[in-house]
């Protein structure tokens, strides 16, 4: 404690800190992001367990097994989708419900699209639910099973082996006595957009996008749910989703019950499409964890569900995705009737809660199906990072008070040098005239430098760094508020809504390239100069970086690390400076991490996995899938409650607009 309230002691370290600051910023960086990277080691993070005793995985013989005619059911339904490709069977799924004895009801709903997309008309759509009561309970509790229904035309992959399992296990559990909590069997329209209707109709909320009818039928507070993405037939493997909107992921005890019953079940079950290695303690085992650990990163990152469940945290209801993976050329696949079997483990697993979800984690990363890294392991880690910015704040925040205290001593030495020279002229009557002289030639002197004083004073203080912070926030909100007025002209220009909006904000990006031009003043008897105290910029852009960032990691780390990671090393080094090779290789730099660039070059590792004709093919489909997602993007701020845009718009573009106006500082 001593070392935290000696004042000496203090000072001393901050001294060390700003003496050695640039090897203090190399070490933390290095440190923290190789640290990082070693928690995909097994060693350095923890093995699964359940933290919630009630689930009692496992510990009951499933009973489902081939009595239930679903060849027959498969059969029929496929009968129903060769009717038209173009439509779902709601009435045959509604009709089937009802035959079971589920209490079964048709949701209405209408999506107007934001952005005059569909020019003002509401596109209407339908979700079918049935509700399996609790014989032993009275409703207060609910399970959902859930699967997206798609036509026969859709470019997504069929989810008829879902919809056919779901019929089955709701004809399955109805004859069963020992559930305690209700059981919702929702098939819903549109993907998401169904879904979210459905949750707001439950939960009784109004939207002015996605306006549902009524819920006619309810059950008490949801505790879970499983959403079903299973073909008609040869399934290999299965592939366990967790990413929410804005990163957001389930409790870690429901992905480890899911992939608890699919080992009891004998069925092979990955993450991210990735086996679990042999050995992880060799080299190519720990290449493999670090492979899925980032791929699980770059999907949480991107900020959008990666299935229906993603769409059920935000309501405090935890959610994952169980998705069958098909395999042409494989003589092994698993019948939908072993599927059925994890459906019941996990349903009667999940009905043996006492309570919501809460005493596992719900911040961490995955390695593996086995291996968890918690929020306890990466927090330090990525403080590190972000240590590196802090530790240059710190270092020029030392050197302008430096700068300060010397200023103030000169001025208090003129000042005595001044009161030395009155007592002289009191003394010495005889030199009146000659000192009255000098006194006229000194206020002559001043009024000729008034206006390099003037430029001196305006360049330091906080005052000089207003308008670069104001301009630069103002960009933001140009950007936010961009796309509702560029829609305004698309229809007469007949643009793409998608191809509108992009280029309105590649525009406005570029616009934001000139700030530095733009803010500049015109100096005497020279060209326009962009002057204003970098330093002190400086150390305020960095300390708002590294508030962004921890604030990010507390809800998305994958997106605070991929930031950091590339941010931190351009940020902390970028300053104005008079050579020019180092001038432009700091503008390169920080062109490549602006936020339009980062942006293209993800959706180039993105689509790198995709077949391609040649590298401007690459090019040119990563172009068009930035395009999309931008677009996308923007859909899901209003449909969904997304704050990807937000957060680009209103932190990461104008804390880069102020690092860029830092390099365009003039120092003469």
């Amino acid at each position: 404690m001593g070392l935290l309230t000696d004042p000496k002691r203090q000072k001393k370290i901050v001294d060390v800190i700003s003496k050695y600051n640039n090897i203090l910023c190399v070490l933390c960086y290095v440190a923290g992001v190789a640290g990082f990277l070693a928690l995909a080691y097994q060693p350095f993070n923890g093995a699964t367990y359940f933290s919630e005793n009630a689930l009692l995985p496992g510990l009951v013989t499933n009973e489902f097994y081939a009595e239930m005619n679903l060849n027959a059911i498969a059969a029929e339904l496929k009968e129903e989708f060769n009717k038209d490709k173009r439509k779902v069977p709601r009435e045959w799924i509604y009709n089937h419900f009802r035959e079971i004895g589920l209490d079964t009801y048709i949701q209405n709903y209408s999506i107007k699209y934001p952005l005059d997309i569909a020019k003002g008309q509401n596109i209407p759509g339908q979700n079918v639910y049935g509700i399996l009561r609790a014989k032993r309970a009275a409703s207060t509790e609910a399970l959902v099973m859930s699967t997206p229904i798609r036509p026969k035309d859709s470019d997504l992959s069929s989810t008829t082996g879902g919809i056919v399992l779901m019929m089955a296990m709701a004809q399955y559990f109805r004859r069963q006595t020992y559930w305690s909590k209700d059981i919702i069997f929702l098939v819903s329209d549109h993907e998401q957009i169904g879904l979210q209707a459905w949750l707001d109709g439950y939960h009784d909320i109004k939207a002015e996008y996605i306006v549902p009818s009524d819920v006619m039928g309810r059950s008490g507070a949801i505790q879970a749910a499983l959403n079903l993405e299973i073909p008609d037939g040869n399934i290999r493997y299965f592939d366990v989703k967790i990413e929410g909107m804005n990163g957001q992921l389930p409790n870690l005890d429901l992905f480890n019950l899911v992939v608890r019953i699919c080992n009891q079940e004998g069925v092979d079950v990955t993450f991210h499409r990735n086996n679990d290695p042999m050995d992880p303690q060799t080299l190519e085992g720990y290449m493999q964890s670090v492979k899925t650990m980032l791929e699980m990163m770059w999907s949480q990152a991107a900020g959008t569900p990666s299935g229906n469940h993603g769409l059920f945290h935000k309501y405090h209801i935890e959610a994952v995705t169980l998705q069958g993976i098909r395999r042409k050329n494989s003589n092994f696949a698993y019948p939908l009737e072993r599927t059925g079997r994890i459906l019941e483990g996990i349903f009667r697993s999940l009905n043996n809660l006492l309570e919501r979800f809460h005493q596992s984690f719900f911040f961490y990363i995955l390695p593996g199906t086995r291996n968890y890294v918690s929020i306890g392991m990466y927090m330090p880690p990525f403080g590190l990072i972000c240590a590196a910015g802090l530790i240059k704040a710190v270092a020029i925040w030392v050197t302008l008070k430096k700068d300060k205290e010397s200023d103030d001593e000169e001025k208090k030495t003129e000042e005595e040098k001044k009161k030395e020279e009155e007592e002289e002229e009191e003394g010495d009557r005889e030199d009146r005239e000659a000192k009255a002289l000098e006194k006229e030639v000194e206020e002559l002197r001043k009024t000729v430098m008034d206006e390099a004083v003037e430029e001196e004073a305006a360049s330091e203080g906080l005052i000089s760094i207003m308008p670069v912070i104001l301009i630069s926030v103002m960009m933001g909100m140009f950007s936010y508020t961009g796309p509702d007025l560029i829609t305004m002209s698309a229809p007469p220009f007949r643009i793409k809504m998608e191809d509108n909006i992009s280029f309105g904000l590649m525009a406005l990006y570029t616009a934001s390239l000139m700030v530095p031009r733009l803010i500049s003043r015109k100096q005497p008897g020279a060209s326009k100069k962009l002057i204003f105290d970098w330093r002190l910029l400086k150390c305020v852009t960095l300390l708002f970086q590294s508030l962004v960032l921890f604030s990010i990691s507390l809800m998305n780390i994958s997106l605070a690390f991929f930031l950091a990671v590339v941010l931190v090393p351009i940020t902390v080094i970028a300053q104005p400076t008079k050579s020019r090779l180092l001038l432009w290789l700091q503008k390169a730099l920080l062109f490549i991490v602006s936020p339009a660039v980062l942006l293209f070059i993800a959706s180039v590792i993105t689509s790198y996995g995709e077949k391609h004709k040649d590298f401007i093919d690459l090019l040119g489909n990563s172009w068009s899938f930035m395009k999309t997602n931008i677009f996308l993007t923007i859909i899901d701020k209003y449909f969904f409650g997304s704050w990807m845009f937000g957060l680009f718009s209103f932190l990461m573009l104008p804390n880069w607009l102020m690092f860029w106006c830092i390099v365009h500082c003039s120092l003469d």
